[in-house]
């Protein structure tokens, strides 16, 4: 997995490229983490990200947790309908209650 990342007035940008899977699922947690603690909100962008499994999104998902528990905004977007459906069937967007916006 890669990444680019922008931050602008408290609002940062994630753009992840790649598999989201276990060997790279702790890294995009703490990528999330930095970034969102450095601002009030943060994007994360699927648009490159060709496959997630549940060992990958977990990163994701604890640290997303911990950032709304802390105030900040999260959202997902430009989701491939194949892994929004492994989102939805693995409870992410539920259980967080966060914008998933699929790609179009």
């Amino acid at each position: 997995m890669d990444y680019h990342a922008t931050e602008k007035n408290g609002q940062a940008r994630l753009l992840l490229r790649g598999e989201l899977d276990m060997a790279v699922g702790e890294h995009a947690g703490e990528l999330l983490k930095q970034y969102g603690e450095r601002n009030d909100a943060v994007t994360v962008d699927f648009q490159d990200v060709s496959f997630v499994d549940s060992s990958g999104i977990g990163g994701l998902f604890f640290t997303t947790k911990k950032l709304l528990a802390q105030g900040k905004q999260v959202e997902i977007v430009n989701v491939r309908e194949e892994i929004l459906d492994i989102l939805e069937v693995l409870g992410f967007t539920q259980a967080l209650g966060i914008n998933v916006v699929k790609a179009e």
